[in-house]
């Protein structure tokens, strides 16, 4: 026993070790996004092996977007791929919107605003799908919230066999697990709008498919109690509990990937 608890530690030690070590300090003073403000801790990103600081989260969305856009800011190194790009002639009037937008932000920025501009000739179709993908951030707070809240409230009505401590946590657990069922299939539209580069392209693939298991235990976990409110009583609770203690676990880390989506991934150390 001992000596399968000295591993865990040394594997929790090392991944502690590990995360200090990947934090890096910004190559960057001032944001590359709005040259004339200076970037703020805990809002970065990793871009060609270097870590770039933003003064806002809606610089670092704006970059992640369109990265090559504000490489002349960094004074940063272009890929062949991005080479091309700049030599194309085609590309030109793409450079010159690129400038002409990067010019209007810096000339009045709005830190609670994402300048975002809509495309007139966007069809109604894409912007109904582009609503949908943003209701994400709006419904995906429900579940990370509310299914924790429901396994406090499990773990208390088990401790003191309370039935009105275990009737307010199958409440919460129903309204998290819908609502993560919502967030899942929102995030999931998001996602497929992004375009996310490099190292975020990997955390975005890891919290797609973490949300995806949160919604697939979360509906295991309301088949559950549909269940234990037949005849097989026991074993549909026994299903609902198991599935809300694994999504304490799965929730916060489906939402610390989230969370490196938006203040970049080095933002909890």
């Amino acid at each position: 026993m001992n000596k399968h608890l000295n591993k865990i530690v040394a594997i929790l030690v090392f991944g502690l070790s590990a995360s200090f070590t990947m934090a890096a300090e910004p190559i960057n003073a001032m944001c590359p996004v709005t040259t004339d403000e200076a970037i703020e801790a805990g809002i970065s990103a990793q871009y060609q092996g270097k870590t770039i600081g933003f003064c806002c989260k809606s610089c670092l969305r704006k970059f992640n977007k369109d990265p090559q856009a504000y490489l002349e800011n960094l004074d940063l190194e272009t890929t062949p791929e991005e080479s091309d790009h700049h030599s194309d002639p085609e590309s030109h009037s793409d450079e010159g919107s690129h400038a002409e937008e990067a010019s209007t932000i810096e000339s009045g920025h709005d830190h609670a605003t994402d300048h975002h501009v809509d495309n007139a000739e966007t069809s109604a179709s894409s912007r109904l799908v582009a609503f949908l993908g943003k209701l994400h951030v709006l419904v995906v707070h429900l579940p990370i919230a509310l299914i924790p809240l429901a396994g406090v409230f499990e773990l208390i009505g088990m401790k003191f066999d309370s039935k009105t401590w275990q009737f307010s946590a199958r409440i919460n657990f129903i309204f998290g697990g819908l609502a993560a069922l919502a967030a899942a299939s929102f995030g999931w539209i998001a996602a497929s709008q992004s375009s996310y580069t490099g190292e975020l392209a990997e955390v975005l693939q890891v919290h797609r498919w973490l949300g995806v298991s949160v919604a697939s235990l979360s509906l295991l976990g309301l088949l559950g109690l549909l269940v234990s409110r037949g005849r097989h009583k026991n074993s549909g609770t026994t299903l609902y509990r198991i599935m809300l203690f694994v999504l304490l676990i799965v929730v916060p880390i489906t939402a610390h990937f989230g969370g490196s989506m938006i203040y970049g991934t080095d933002y909890l150390f």
